[in-house]
């Protein structure tokens, strides 16, 4: 009885190990997020749009997919953006749609950030633990080691902990239904921040901070460096991007971030082609008040200009291909 007892607490064991093995491997990888899956579930059904665009409410609120296709011949472009999607999470989307066979993208164009950082803000959200996967996980520690950020490669750990044991639930079903809406659906992807719960920040706070954002832009002269794990993750992606014969596009959407110039450094470091708005000497429209909404974004109005202004940024691009 003792030796069969034993024989099974060891079963028990290695299964359990498994287990863990196996969730740790493939753990949740929606990140509670009904907004991005009804895009995506949109996008499973419409294999006919052959652009899409990934990234953080940079990408969903200022990109409007309608008025670039109507002066691009031959795209029909859907927009991924999820507010708060930064590097892990848009990641984890990219992985998704190229390990789909329902998504049929000729063209990938993915925002380009270095925002990995788990902050107090985020270190309780779903949707961060969500995007902690294994791969994601190992990738911020070797960035959060490149930079000496030891804290935030123990952070990252402790998210993936939780991911594996699916502390986050899978959002329910009903939720993405909810989320089907004009903007899924009749807007491409695209949503304003007229239409949304945000506040509009008033012009006195707002044109201080854009000042002092255009200042900071000229005054920053800077020796930045490149993060070397973050430019191979791109290149590894674009790889398996070109595998599938899809080309994939970087993109620095303006208004320009306190750290633009940060970013922009990428352009010689990555295997791929990057666009940037966000110098503001050459896009003085996106900096001025009647075209914004709040710190970091633009209104519908200045939406819809950033979107002309990229046109033939874009199509210079697609012609080549």
């Amino acid at each position: 009885m003792k030796r069969f007892l034993s024989i099974l607490s060891l079963f028990i064991a290695i299964m359990f190990i498994i287990g863990l093995i196996k969730l740790a491997l493939s753990p949740n990888s929606n990140y509670s997020y009904p907004l991005l899956n009804a895009k995506l579930d949109y996008l499973k059904k419409h294999p006919e749009y052959n652009l899409y665009f990934i990234g953080s409410s940079k990408i969903n609120n200022q990109i409007d997919c309608k008025l670039i296709n109507e002066n691009i011949n031959g795209l029909k472009s859907y927009n991924l953006g999820a507010n708060a999607s930064f590097n892990l999470e848009n990641f984890q989307t990219l992985e998704y749609v190229l390990g789909n066979s329902s998504f049929k993208p000729k063209y990938i164009v993915l925002e380009l950030q270095d925002k990995i950082n788990i902050t107090k803000l985020n270190v309780k959200s779903e949707r961060s633990f969500g995007a902690f996967n294994f791969e994601n996980t190992v990738f911020t520690s070797r960035f959060q080691k490149e930079n000496g950020n030891y804290k935030q490669i123990a952070l990252s750990w402790v998210s993936f902990v939780l991911n594996v044991f699916h502390f986050n639930k899978h959002c329910d079903e009903k939720d993405i239904q909810h989320n089907y809406n004009r903007f899924v659906v009749e807007d491409q992807g695209f949503s304003a921040l007229e239409y949304s719960v945000v506040p509009r920040t008033e012009k006195n706070k707002l044109d201080k901070v854009i000042k002092d954002r255009q200042n900071r832009y000229h005054a920053d002269h800077a020796q930045h460096t490149v993060n070397n794990v973050l430019a191979e993750k791109i290149n590894q992606l674009a790889e398996k991007c070109e595998k599938k014969n899809i080309q994939l596009i970087m993109f620095i959407p303006g208004p320009a971030e306190p750290d633009a110039k940060k970013l922009q450094v990428y352009q010689s470091a990555l295997n791929v082609p990057v666009i940037s708005l966000v110098n503001p000497d050459e896009y003085p429209e996106f900096y001025l008040y009647e075209n914004r909404w709040d710190y970091g974004h633009l209104n519908e109005k200045g939406s819809k200009i950033l979107s002309l202004k990229l046109v033939p940024l874009l199509n210079n691009i697609l012609e080549k291909k």
